[in-house]
């Protein structure tokens, strides 16, 4: 049965972006949640990083960050998995989600997506509104993906860069000691249904599990077509 309230709220997937947040949400759809994906929509990034770091239009309230989850009952990706202690408190049947990545794959895998975007001559933050710029990328946990030469030296790069692992570990650890482990399932991507679904209590669907990276498809496809307009030199 589909349940479509945010008053019976699900399932926080607690990962870090470019932990297989996508191929998640597919999962997801696939088991009749209705997840909220915030790199999908990027509406709801602006009252949710508002309420955790305030913006240029004013901060906001919890209330209206627990609003963009009316109407679904699961969410992933930044700044949502961010918010388990308030999805705990307002939510206390929810359960939580944990894919994780050693630190050095997780970092590398967004250094290679912000070449695929500076490939498909697009950019994760240039053009983009106030919240999106600073509620993307990771920048709440200090992190840099690109080495620009122009306006850092290799030493301000590497400080950045360890300054990012550790955040990113620190949530890592963070999310297992405050979230009670009845609650949380830390998943690991070779084990596929089996665990989500006993988790959840739900069957195991006759479809192979999804790995999807659509936004990394895209940017493939669009750095092709620079390549062939001559635009990547």
């Amino acid at each position: 049965v589909l349940i479509s309230s945010a008053n019976a709220f699900q399932l926080l997937d607690v990962g870090a972006p470019r932990t297989g947040t996508q191929s998640m949400y597919a999962a997801f759809k696939m088991l009749g949640l209705k997840p909220r994906h915030s790199g999908y929509d990027l509406t709801s990034r602006e009252p949710l990083c508002g309420y955790l770091f305030g913006n240029a239009s004013g901060n906001r309230s919890l209330d209206d960050a627990l609003a963009t989850l009316s109407g679904f009952d699961a969410a992933m990706d930044e700044p949502y998995m961010l918010l388990y202690e308030e999805i705990m408190a307002a939510f206390p049947e929810a359960k939580f989600l944990l894919t994780i990545s050693d630190a050095e794959s997780w970092f590398n895998n967004y250094v290679d997506l912000i070449h695929g975007y500076q490939r498909a001559h697009e950019s994760l933050i240039d053009g983009k509104p106030f919240y999106h710029q600073n509620c993307t990328g990771m920048r709440s946990w200090g992190c840099h993906f690109v080495y620009h030469a122009q306006n850092q030296t290799e030493a301000d790069y590497a400080s950045r860069k360890e300054t990012c692992l550790q955040n990113y570990e620190r949530h890592i650890e963070r999310v297992q000691q405050v979230i009670p482990p009845e609650k949380l399932l830390v998943y690991n991507w070779s084990d596929g249904w089996a665990p989500l679904t006993h988790f959840l209590h739900l069957p195991v669907p006759e479809e192979e599990f999804p790995r999807v990276d659509e936004v990394k498809i895209h940017l493939d496809v669009r750095g092709k077509i620079m390549d062939v307009l001559g635009m990547n030199g």
